[in-house]
C-alpha cells in the first residue's frame, strides 16, 4: 500500500513537471507579436507636387563685350565686385590710347570671361554684369516633368541659406529642351522652368544673389477632404497596391486604389476608410494574420 503512495506520488510530481516543462516551452517559443508603428487613416488636403534643384539668379544679365578689335589691359575684377552704372571694367587700345569698357548698369560681376592682357576681337565677351536685385528661380526640369507645369502654378523655395521658406509663381515654362550629361552619366532631356519670387524685402535681398543654389517645390494640383497616409505605408502585391490594415491586434493585407502620391503621402481611392488604423514602414516579418502590437 505504501509502494502504491509512493508511485502515485511520483507519477504526480512527474506529470506536475511535464505540464511546467510544457507551459514554459509554450511561453519561451509561442510566436510573439511583431512589434510596429500604427498611424490612422484621415482626412485633409493633398498636394502633388515636383521637386529640384534650381538656382536665384538675376533677371537683368549684360555681357560687357570688346567695342572693337585691339590690345586689352588686364582685368582686375572678380566675380562679386560691384560696379557703377558707366564704371569702366576693362581698357581696351583700338587705335593709339586705350579707351575704357563701360558697364551698361550699376550691379554685379557674374562672370569673367577675358582676364588676361593680350589682342582682343571686337565682340569677344569680357565680363557679365548682372542686377542683384532683380531675382527669379530657375530650374532645369527632365521634359517629362517640365509638361506637367504650367504657367501660375505656386513654388516654395528651401535650403537657401535661411530658415524662411520663399514663395513664388512660374512665368515661363520653355517650349525648347535640350541635352545635358547628368551625375551619373546619363543624357537627359530638359528645359528650363523659371518664376517670380514673391516681394523680397531688402534684408533678404542682402544675402540671396545670382547663380545661388536653392531647393524648389513646384506645386501642381491640390486636393481638399480627401483620405490620406503616409507613403511609407503602402507595398507592391503584384500589379496592386497594398498595406496592412490592423484589425483585432493582427495585420491584414489590404489592397487599395491610389488617386495620387508624392514622396510624403499618398490620396487613397479605395479600399480603406478614415480612422482604419495602418502599419507604416512595414517590415519584412510582416505577414498577413500575425499579430502585431503598436510601437506606442
Amino acid at each position: 500500500m505504501a509502494e502504491q503512495k509512493s508511485k502515485s506520488k511520483k507519477n504526480l510530481m512527474f506529470l506536475m513537471g511535464a505540464l511546467v516543462a510544457v507551459g514554459l516551452g509554450y511561453f519561451t517559443f509561442r510566436p510573439r507579436p511583431v512589434v510596429v508603428d500604427v498611424v490612422s487613416v484621415k482626412k485633409g488636403s493633398f498636394e502633388s507636387y515636383l521637386l529640384s534643384d534650381a538656382i536665384i539668379r538675376s533677371k537683368d544679365r549684360y555681357t560687357v563685350p570688346a567695342f572693337a578689335d585691339g590690345d586689352i589691359k588686364r582685368v582686375d575684377l572678380k566675380v562679386g565686385d560691384f560696379v557703377k552704372k558707366g564704371q569702366a571694367v576693362a581698357q581696351l587700345n583700338w587705335d593709339v590710347n586705350y579707351e575704357p569698357v563701360k558697364s551698361p548698369i550699376a550691379g554685379v560681376i557674374s562672370k569673367v570671361y577675358r582676364e588676361s592682357a593680350g589682342p582682343i576681337r571686337r565682340g569677344e565677351a569680357i565680363v557679365e554684369v548682372v542686377d542683384p536685385k532683380n531675382l527669379e528661380m530657375m530650374a532645369e526640369l527632365l521634359t517629362t516633368d517640365a509638361a506637367q507645369v504650367k504657367k501660375g502654378d505656386l513654388f516654395t523655395i528651401s535650403n537657401w541659406g535661411g530658415g524662411q521658406v520663399l514663395e513664388g509663381v512660374i512665368t515661363r515654362v520653355s517650349k525648347a529642351g535640350f541635352s545635358k550629361i547628368s551625375a551619373l552619366g546619363v543624357e537627359e532631356e530638359k528645359t528650363e522652368v523659371t518664376g517670380e519670387l514673391k516681394t523680397l524685402s531688402p534684408q533678404l535681398l542682402d544675402r540671396l544673389g545670382s547663380n545661388f543654389h536653392v531647393d524648389v517645390r513646384i506645386r501642381l494640383e491640390r486636393f481638399e477632404n480627401v483620405l490620406i497616409l503616409p507613403a511609407g505605408a503602402i507595398f507592391r502585391v503584384g500589379r496592386d497596391w497594398a498595406v496592412f490594415r490592423v484589425e483585432n491586434d493582427r495585420a491584414r493585407e489590404t489592397v487599395i486604389q491610389i488617386r495620387n502620391r508624392n514622396n510624403e503621402e499618398v490620396m487613397v481611392g479605395e479600399g480603406l476608410s478614415e480612422g482604419d488604423e495602418i502599419v507604416n514602414f512595414p517590415g519584412d516579418l510582416l505577414k498577413d494574420g500575425v499579430k502585431v502590437k503598436s510601437r506606442s
